[in-house]
């Protein structure tokens, strides 16, 4: 299943079928389809602009924009924190993570939370594979604030 982590919101897409029933039975994570793919429930509803000063998932919007939702979290530095189920400014993030280069990809422990802390700055985005068959992410794609 591929995995990609666009400016702290997420979408799943199948590469073959029960990818992401497996995922939701392995880790727990409430997934629902998005626009012919999937993302996490919390972020299906997310709102494709923002206006400076009224409230934005929880959080107060810090920009007027209109765009993609990963763009509008963009433009107001939030992310998705899976671990608690919360949309939350990126410098809230206190975790620190490991990535490991591989060969021509990157594993890390895990689903990494974006906004985690690495040598190379924080997180922001990411195109990852999690394998059902080795339980394992490898990622092809980080970059950092």
């Amino acid at each position: 299943m591929r995995i990609k982590c666009l400016h702290g919101f997420f979408i799943f897409e199948e590469t073959s079928i029960g990818q992401v029933s497996d995922f939701v039975r392995r880790f727990g994570f409430s997934i629902v389809p998005y626009s012919g793919r999937y993302t996490f429930e919390s972020l299906s509803e997310t709102p494709n602009y923002s206006i400076k000063g009224k409230s934005l998932l929880g959080n107060v919007a810090l920009k007027n924009f209109e765009g993609e939702p990963w763009e509008v979290f963009e433009k107001n530095e939030l992310v998705y924190d899976f671990l608690r189920d919360l949309v939350v400014p990126i410098s809230s993030i206190m975790q620190e993570t490991e990535i490991i280069q591989a060969g021509n990809r990157f594993v890390s422990p895990g689903l990494i939370l974006p906004g985690s802390s690495t040598d190379a700055g924080r997180v922001k985005d990411y195109s990852a594979w999690y394998s059902r068959d080795t339980l394992r992410f490898l990622y092809s794609e980080v970059s950092y604030v």
